[in-house]
């Protein structure tokens, strides 16, 4: 199923929905070469891996310098994800990677659906 109408090769995702923080990250671009049109699995799968992508130290900070509850709400966000589902070394390895952009959210992980700007 295409994501739009006309179908295209190509979406730029913004995430203005995620406040301050999301102006450190680039905007999320999804493409299909060879002409394929964007599909919503394709959508969905862009911001999902979006989301995945490691924090570096300097990230880190940045986030936590833009607020005073900023560290503590990612990494009770890091602690919920690594440590509440996984049980041995799948947990150990989820806590040794690092925080993940996801874990900027904190509890504000909502769909709203897509549309046109």
């Amino acid at each position: 199923e295409p994501a739009t109408f006309p179908a295209c090769d190509g979406i730029i995702i913004l995430c203005d929905q995620i406040g301050v923080i999301g102006q450190l990250w680039s905007s999320i671009v999804i493409e299909r070469p060879g002409g394929r049109s964007i599909t919503v699995r394709d959508l969905l799968a862009g911001i999902y891996a979006f989301f995945q992508t490691y924090l570096t130290r300097v990230e880190v900070e940045q986030i936590s310098a833009l607020g005073e509850d900023n560290y503590r709400s990612m990494m009770d966000a890091y602690r919920r994800r690594t440590t509440q589902r996984d049980l041995g070394a799948l947990r150990d390895r989820k806590w040794r990677a690092g925080v993940r952009r996801v874990d900027c959210l904190g509890e504000g992980r909502w769909w709203w659906g897509a549309w046109v700007t």
